[in-house]
């Protein structure tokens, strides 16, 4: 996809539209200013994106998410489990370093996040392009990077080889946490370029 194109230009500005939204939110949650920032968009080849995640030893809690709706999406939002385990505490109010393990609540924190950022995806690309879309309930993986990418693109690599990643940190309580989102477009992406016309 040429970086200048339409819809590259449009999912870009749905992802900072999100994230900014997301943020407002996080804060609300926490009770505490929290700020999630873009730190780089872009598109990228399926296979080069695998081979450079793949190569990272991370272990990762993710939340995969379907955008259901006229054009269709996954979404894939990942951090190291050593910070989801801050996120969980964040979220629950408590003193960071609290949790020490990635069990039930830093599961849920995980797939909070995920349902926020995904919420706020559907909302935009419903308000501000008039494209129905809704996210499903989210499936909270815990793996090696690679692999969790890897089953995150499984049912839709062979119709497509591009996904437009997201590089975002998550600046809160002055810590900054290195997360991933990944949006792809699941069904044609000439119906999306067409309802973004």
């Amino acid at each position: 996809m040429e970086e200048n194109s339409k819809l590259l230009r449009a999912i870009r500005l749905v992802a900072q539209l999100s994230v900014d939204a997301s943020s407002r939110l996080l804060s609300k949650m926490i009770k505490a200013g929290a700020r999630i920032s873009i730190d780089r968009t872009y598109m990228a080849d399926v296979s080069e994106v695998t081979a450079k995640i793949a190569s990272e030893v991370d272990d990762v809690a993710g939340a995969y998410i379907d955008l259901v709706g006229e054009v269709p999406f996954k979404f894939l939002f990942f951090v190291k489990v050593e910070d989801s385990l801050l996120l969980t505490d964040m979220i629950l109010q408590r003193t960071p370093g609290s949790t020490k393990e990635f069990n039930l609540y830093a599961q849920s924190a995980v797939q909070e996040i995920g349902n926020i950022i995904s919420s706020a995806i559907s909302n935009i690309f419903s308000k501000d392009f008039n494209i129905a879309l809704k996210p499903t309930p989210p499936t909270v993986i815990r793996d090696y990077a690679g692999v969790v990418f890897s089953e995150y693109l499984l049912d839709v690599a062979a119709n497509d080889n591009e996904v437009f990643i997201v590089e975002t940190v998550f600046n809160v309580i002055e810590k900054n946490i290195d997360c991933y989102m990944f949006l792809l477009p699941s069904g044609d992406k000439k119906v999306l370029e067409k309802q973004l016309t």
